[in-house]
């Protein structure tokens, strides 16, 4: 069992009926930029989304994220939506599942899975 914070591609490829999430017996969260960015789909969706996201922790922003996801935006060319989603794992100690990985690369100490 794994403490998880799920990534934006993970969600929208389930919501598009691209490949099923499956959380499992791991302990799930989602990040308030990734929920941002889900609500900024279509409007007819919203439902769905709410229900899909209902049995998730919600990980906010908060100033330790904050100022690390600035830190990694100094140190590497990640864009702010992902540095903010790799600061929230790196913070709180989650595994960020993800398909995209490279889009995290070199970012120090954050803990990257692939979904199977």
């Amino acid at each position: 069992m794994a403490n998880l914070l799920v990534d934006s591609d993970i969600l929208i490829d389930h919501l598009r009926g691209f490949r099923r999430f499956v959380r499992g017996k791991d302990a799930v969260h989602v990040s308030a930029i990734t929920r941002a960015e889900l609500f900024s789909g279509r409007a007819s969706e919203e439902r769905v989304i709410r229900r899909l996201l209902e049995s998730m922790g919600d990980m906010p922003v908060d100033a330790a994220v904050a100022e690390r996801a600035g830190r990694i935006r100094r140190t590497t060319a990640v864009r702010l939506p992902d540095a903010l989603i790799a600061a929230t794992a790196i913070e709180h100690r989650l595994v960020l599942l993800t398909r995209n990985a490279r889009d995290f690369a070199g970012i120090k100490g954050l803990r990257i899975k692939s979904p199977g």
